[in-house]
């Protein structure tokens, strides 16, 4: 998870640079052109941590010479597309070097030789230590294990990282926010397991509009049918066990209560509920990958 980017049209600097921060545990990305960095940002910005550029570069990965133009494309369109996303600029020309501050005194700048890089990869850790969604990420490997191994569309991992952004959110006014996440999350989990295992989630306790039904059929065939008569035994094969039955119908229940400001007796929860929810959901996030 310690991911950044390189644009450098050089194979031989990549190659090197790629070995180079391989050693300190930094994964690079690289791409030759403006276009490869477009392919990047801003959809996976959560994914990494900063981006190196080369002073001159392509423009389009068709391009065969490199362009002047280019850095003041790509900062451009990092401040228009990923305002404030780390960026540092690394070139071998110590003339452009030069010049270039004269245009952009406030860009974190180094050479291609031993002593700047030495100083870049040390300005990288620190924003790898500092990236929030990486952070996440790092603190909650099984969470968001399920998104590497396709069992949650990754398109929802930045949801999950908002709602984690939120997790002390102490403000009332910001709380239906983060249940509506929560909620979308919880009802993806279902959604998934619908599609590669219908044994688990059945095609009927998924509703026409696609939502989960939790019903309490649907909870029941969860937890195996429990005969009350023989001790709650199940008779059938269970796939939830109390704990997590019980988590996954906290859930339902306080976000269809609170999204939608229903609560029978007019109280409004607080910070306790909203991060037991969202360990609730982690917790169902986790059970579900065995299925």
């Amino acid at each position: 998870m310690n991911n950044i980017i390189l644009i450098d049209d050089d194979k031989d600097f990549t190659t090197s640079f790629v070995n180079e921060a391989a050693a300190l545990t930094i994964s690079v990305s690289p791409q030759s052109s403006l276009e490869g960095l477009k392919r990047i940002l801003p959809a996976f910005a959560h994914k990494y941590a900063a981006v190196v550029l080369d002073i001159k570069c392509l423009m389009t990965d068709s391009q065969t010479k490199e362009n002047a133009d280019f850095i003041g494309a790509a900062l451009h369109y990092i401040d228009t597309t990923v305002p404030g996303f780390p960026r540092f600029i690394l070139t071998g020309d110590e003339t452009e070097f030069e010049g270039l501050k004269k245009y952009y005194p406030k860009e974190k700048m180094f050479l291609k030789k031993p002593d700047d890089q030495k100083e870049l990869f040390i300005e990288l850790q620190a924003c790898i230590k500092d990236a929030e969604p990486l952070r996440l990420k790092r603190e909650n490997p099984a969470v968001f294990e399920a998104f590497d191994q396709n069992k949650l569309d990754v398109a929802k991992e930045t949801i999950l990282i908002s709602v984690l952004k939120n997790y002390n959110e102490s403000n009332p006014a910001k709380f239906k926010g983060i249940l509506a996440d929560v909620r979308e999350l919880h009802e993806e989990v279902y959604r998934a397991i619908n599609k590669r295992n219908k044994a688990v989630v059945r095609d009927s306790d998924i509703k026409a509009n696609n939502s989960p039904s939790f019903t309490g059929s649907f909870h029941k065939h969860l937890e195996g049918n429990p005969n009350p008569a023989d001790s709650y035994k199940p008779t059938t094969p269970p796939y939830q066990d109390s704990t997590i039955a019980g988590a996954t119908k906290f859930i339902h229940h306080a976000c269809s209560e609170y999204v939608h400001g229903t609560s029978k007796t007019g109280y409004q929860i607080t910070p306790y509920a909203i991060r037991a929810l969202i360990n609730s959901l982690l917790e169902v996030i986790i059970w579900s990958k065995q299925y």
